[in-house]
């Protein structure tokens, strides 16, 4: 019979069911499942080159289930095939590239960004319910000359781009541009690029750029598994992007996505995490 205790223990977080079960499998008490199980939690926890091996392994079992396929082309470097159903969840492709700009392009940008504190403008947005904030962080459309770079770069790239994230090449309206500073507490809900007030928008990225050492945690980018008919996520399958200085990552912005809660020095702008969106339509 449950014990008290028992029935009032608080049930233990899905990381760290997720950091038990690999425990676990290192300890050679349980076999490694052989399925996407434990390639979903190296996604889930940001090992991306442990899910890439994993996802590897299932292919070369299991070439031709779709899901599969889909997952090891967007961990694997491989053009994007066919895209699920819009009646199905599916895994969010994206491209991330290391060493996007070099030293001295990201250096000045993040001179630019702490040097110009005062362009910078609080954007709280309300949730659907209105009380609770949908978003919360310090943003300037003032993007300089980075922000011509990086529309330089960024239109070099949209060929590869597509191919890789499954969509046609097209041609370039707009690159929409936003330099934003999470400071300690700030937070993006789970929301879409393209809703209904901002139609048009085929491609979203972010580019992190911070001081080093890296002065703060969390403000992990997470990219959920999708449906779009009707719209809705999976809230426990996802792909955890942890920001790296000078990287960059793209993915279709119909895909929800959130940023996680900041953790850095209060009262200090320059420890912000500090991001270049970008919307290419």
């Amino acid at each position: 019979m449950p014990t008290e205790a028992m029935v009032n223990r608080t049930p233990p977080s899905p990381d760290a069911r997720d950091q038990r079960l690999l425990e676990l499998i290192g300890a050679g008490k349980i076999a490694a499942p052989d399925n996407e199980v434990l390639a979903d939690i190296h996604r889930r926890r940001g090992d991306l080159a442990a899910a890439a091996a994993e996802y590897r392994r299932l292919h070369a079992k299991k070439a031709g289930a779709p899901r599969i396929d889909l997952l090891n082309a967007i961990f694997n470097g491989g053009n994007a095939p066919a895209r699920l159903p819009q009646s199905d969840f599916a895994p969010a492709p994206f491209v991330q590239f290391d060493g996007f700009f070099g030293h001295a392009l990201n250096q000045h940008l993040l001179d630019y960004a702490i040097s110009r504190q005062d362009i910078f403008r609080p954007t709280e947005l309300q949730a659907a319910d209105q009380y609770e904030k949908q978003r919360s962080t310090l943003v300037t459309y003032e993007v300089g000359s980075p922000g011509e770079a990086m529309r330089a770069a960024v239109s070099e790239r949209l060929p590869l781009l597509c191919e890789r994230l499954g969509m046609p090449v097209f041609d370039i309206d707009f690159i929409q541009l936003k330099i934003a500073a999470y400071a300690a507490g700030d937070f993006f809900k789970a929301h879409q690029d393209n809703g209904l007030s901002h139609t048009g928008r085929r491609i979203s990225f972010v580019y992190y750029f911070h001081r080093e050492p890296k002065p703060y945690r969390g403000g992990d980018l997470l990219l959920y598994d999708s449906r779009f008919d009707p719209r809705a996520y999976v809230r426990t399958l996802f792909t955890r992007i942890v920001p790296h200085n000078d990287s960059i990552v793209f993915f279709p912005s119909e895909y929800f996505h959130e940023v996680l809660p900041v953790q850095t020095a209060p009262q200090d702008f320059s420890a912000s995490r500090f991001t270049m969106a970008g919307h290419i339509g």
